[in-house]
């Protein structure tokens, strides 16, 4: 776990820095508003207790 996590933390860095340069070339924001996914709906659980797509 302790692999992921950093690698996770690695790659979030990497995300913001090309994020930001792009923002500063284009002189525009990257995330909006309008560019947000909506919010994922909650999924529906089993009598078993698993959800519909751990099967």
């Amino acid at each position: 776990m302790d692999e992921n996590a950093e690698a996770g933390k690695t790659g979030g860095g990497i995300a913001k820095k090309a994020r930001m340069e792009l923002e500063e070339k284009t002189g525009r924001p990257v995330v909006t508003g309008e560019s947000l996914l909506p919010p994922a709906k909650a999924k529906k659980k089993l009598k078993d207790g698993f959800d519909d797509d751990e099967r």
